[in-house]
């Protein structure tokens, strides 16, 4: 493990800040202080400006989160097996927004400034949705090509592994990596910046978990893409059917959540592998853009696919207005089964007129011929 700690030109904060051994300056005293901190970001932002950062971040995201999660369980389009890896998709994004953002709130409102357990604790978490993110995503795409680009029949053959468990395996897995890296000092060292981890460790973790599921998620969602573009330029039918607007909209969405997440955690990446060094602020700003994503990929859903505002809409009349989620949720079926009622009944009086007016005509041409 390599020393990559420097000296670095910070004002120093006026308050008293209890000391955090790894990042900052030492004073004349010798105590240690610091300008920028990895649980609760710049000393030189008001406090109220980052504590409503961090509310936002916990309180809206977990809710849209949360309403993402639940989506998969009250509405009915939703309510399919191979959607179970986008469910676990919003779990990830939820251990973000409900565990990471809201623990430095706390921490922000109790008035410290840093606690190295806690920092620990939240770079576990951070990692643990990071790299389950990913991995679930990559399902996600691959299920998404099965069901758009091959046959029902070897769709159903990939949809009889056993979801469950390939799921809980994954979540395990990757808290595994993530505990062994933080607690270990095998992977890069958050909240001290005081070593670069251990090298084969930090390979694997980024070619195994990263880069591979990476690969094939855009892979297999740009299958997708051209394969339902194709169809519908040779198929006019297919074009002008609800399922070409499903799978259009599935792929198409998901491609969207999966660049934002590229993006927003990119610039992370370079910093880490490529400049180490660089300064606190530049190093955890380029973390918060990865962490504040998880509060707006769910509001993507909802904002550019029908059945999540649905959805949305369902959980958000019985969250604020108070009415019956199941009621809500089963108009849809009955009015479906009156109208064909309905239409049952109309077509029952008019075979009935029929026969009534064919009857009618019959007896009055034969009064006439009696006549």
């Amino acid at each position: 493990m390599f020393n990559c700690t420097k000296a670095r030109d910070f004002p120093l904060p006026t308050d008293p800040i209890p000391p955090m051994l790894g990042v900052g300056s030492f004073n004349g005293s010798g105590a240690l202080v610091r300008a920028y901190s990895p649980v609760t970001l710049s000393h030189e932002w008001p406090k109220i400006s980052r504590l409503l950062l961090m509310l936002f971040c916990s309180c809206f995201g977990s809710t849209m989160n949360g309403f993402f999660v639940a989506s998969f369980f009250i509405e009915h389009t939703l309510r399919k097996a191979g959607n179970v890896y986008l469910a676990c998709v919003g779990m990830a994004d939820l251990v973000m927004t409900a565990g990471v953002t809201s623990v430095s709130a706390v921490v922000i409102l109790s008035g410290q400034w840093d606690n190295i357990q806690v920092c620990k604790a939240l770079q576990f978490l951070g990692l643990t949705s990071t790299y389950c993110y990913g991995i679930y995503f990559a399902f996600v795409a691959v299920e998404n090509f099965y069901r758009v680009c091959r046959t029902p029949d070897e769709y159903a053959v990939f949809m009889s592994m056993r979801i469950d468990v390939v799921c809980l395996l994954i979540f395990f897995v990757n808290m595994g990596l993530s505990a062994a890296g933080v607690y270990m000092d095998l992977d890069y060292d958050y909240c001290e910046r005081q070593h670069y981890g251990n090298f084969y460790f930090r390979i694997f973790t980024t070619v195994i978990v990263q880069a591979v599921p990476a690969v094939l998620t855009v892979l297999f969602l740009f299958i997708s893409s051209i394969r339902v573009k194709r169809r519908a330029r040779s198929q006019i039918q297919y074009k002008r059917s609800h399922l070409y607007d499903r799978e259009y909209s599935t792929t198409s969405i998901n491609t969207t959540a999966y660049i934002f997440f590229m993006i927003a955690w990119t610039p992370y990446v370079i910093i880490v592998h490529e400049f180490p060094n660089t300064s606190d602020a530049v190093y955890y700003n380029m973390m918060a853009i990865g962490l504040f994503r998880s509060a707006l990929t769910s509001s993507i859903y909802g904002i550019f696919n029908m059945n999540f505002r649905r959805a949305y809409a369902h959980l958000f009349n019985y969250c604020c207005c108070k009415s019956s989620l199941s009621s809500s949720i089963s108009n849809r079926p009955r009015r479906a089964i009156e109208y064909k009622s309905t239409i049952g009944e109309v077509r029952v009086h008019i075979m009935h007129q029929a026969v009534t007016m064919s009857h009618s005509r019959v007896t009055y041409w034969q009064e006439t011929q009696e006549l």
